[in-house]
């Protein structure tokens, strides 16, 4: 391999032809542009139009450098076309997950940063687009907030990282955009008594049993919603998530649910009452199953539509509303229902440990920063146990009911003989030798 930097223009002699490096004012600093030229196994790479020697010699350099690790020295890509090949390239990813990152690149990445040189993308230009993102707001009928933006710099940090595998680039630039503060909001789930009212309402629903296996179980809307009927065992009180119902262009798909560090799908066992009403809704099912007859769709799905189809995990949440104005409430999300289970299960001293692993969680920190302290009395109630572990004989302090009252604020004598008062820039004792001592009385009533 070898590669050398050299410095031509455009100029003519009297015949037309180019002088090239011949120009004698070549000399001269600003007089042309520089070149480098590479050859490599028979290869040869030639760029110009540097404007000194050492920008010449750089990029010379960082060819050199891409050859010996086998890169192709004359390829240029954009983050467009890179971003388009990345996303060519992934071919085990969740129908969700591929929706999502393809609206990431439509929507934000390739217009924005589409037309960049790859190896020229800088943490600026990433810094911009966000800020650009947030600035079109004002324009939005539905806002990009911070969590979006997360979402969005995911994918794109992702696509990046795969190019530095690929050695296509030297560094993210990604890793050190400085991205907007994401609030996470506190989640407020009803009451127990409010939940009552609500589930008692919810019974009249054809798929009311839906909301008393969220309520009680934790299982989030998709989950339920992909519940099938070998998934249930009644016999056992016990459940297992095998697959889930997602949206994927508006429309409702099954998909398989997450599996646990183990690899197992999670098992939720199931309160006798919860079995009750399942029992319940399945012979209210067959009822609807044999009016339909040979139309009936067995997706064996515990909850679906009267015709057996998916349902979409959105009419779930209008129900919810539906009923929760019926019984006087305040409006809720689906996903505070889950909230609300996890609630009720701190609340009646369930492990913590435990809990994580009904909902599904991938660490027990997440149910602590989340679950912890949701239901009014539960801090209280902690408090008050940990403190009837400690044997006292007494707690606070020992008062003689002989001795007289004094008025808040004002010291006692006996315990603290040589505290007057504080002046400006010094503080006065009886053991000053300078200035005589300043009664009590007047340190109290702050008189001079």
């Amino acid at each position: 391999m070898s590669g050398s930097t050299y410095k031509r223009c455009t100029c003519r002699d009297e015949s037309g032809r180019l002088l090239d490096r011949r120009c004698p004012d070549l000399r001269k600093s600003d007089h042309g542009s520089w070149f480098y030229d590479l050859r490599n196994d028979g290869r040869r790479a030639r760029k110009g139009g540097f404007a000194t020697k050492r920008e010449a010699q750089d990029a010379l350099d960082d060819v050199k450098r891409r050859a010996r690790r086998g890169d192709p020295v004359n390829q240029k890509q954009t983050t467009g076309e890179w971003l388009e090949e990345w996303f060519a390239g992934k071919r085990k990813l969740r129908r969700t997950t591929a929706a999502s990152y393809r609206d990431h690149l439509d929507r934000y990445l390739i217009p924005g940063l589409g037309s960049v040189p790859l190896d020229k993308l800088r943490t600026g230009h990433i810094a911009q687009l966000y800020l650009d993102i947030e600035a079109g707001n004002a324009t939005r009928e539905r806002p990009v907030g911070p969590a979006t933006i997360h979402r969005i710099h995911a994918t794109l940090r992702s696509a990046l990282t795969a190019a530095v595998k690929q050695r296509r680039i030297e560094f993210n630039p990604a890793l050190y955009v400085e991205l907007p503060e994401v609030i996470r909001k506190r989640a407020e789930p009803w009451e127990a008594d409010e939940l009552g009212r609500f589930l008692d309402e919810a019974v009249k629903e054809r798929l009311g049993a839906i909301f008393e296996v969220i309520a009680l179980t934790g299982l989030r809307r998709g989950e339920a919603v992909g519940l099938r009927w070998r998934d249930v065992d009644l016999e056992e009180r016990t459940l297992t998530v095998v697959q889930q119902v997602v949206i994927v262009d508006n429309r409702p798909e099954i998909a398989a649910a997450a599996k646990t560090k183990a690899g197992e799908y999670r098992k939720v066992d199931l309160d006798e009452g919860t079995v009750g009403v399942l029992m319940a809704h399945r012979l209210q099912q067959d009822l609807g199953r044999a009016q339909w007859g040979e139309a009936w769709q067995d997706n064996d799905l515990v909850f679906c539509r009267e015709d057996g189809s998916v349902m979409n995990p959105r009419y779930v949440w209008r129900r919810q509303q539906a009923i929760a104005k019926r019984a006087g409430l305040p409006a809720k999300r689906v996903h505070d229902l889950r909230h609300g289970a996890a609630s009720l299960q701190l609340a009646a001293d369930v492990p913590l440990v435990v809990v994580s692993k009904r909902l599904g969680h991938a660490s027990i920190a997440i149910t602590a920063d989340l679950y912890t302290h949701l239901l009014k009395g539960v801090g209280r109630d902690a408090a008050e146990k940990a403190a009837a572990l400690v044997p006292r004989a007494q707690r606070g302090p020992i008062l003689d009911p002989s001795a007289p009252e004094r008025p808040c604020g004002e010291p006692d004598e006996k315990a603290f003989p040589q505290v007057t008062r504080r002046t400006p820039g010094r503080i006065r004792t009886d053991t000053d030798q300078i200035l005589s001592p300043v009664p009590l009385s007047s340190w109290a009533t702050g008189a001079p």
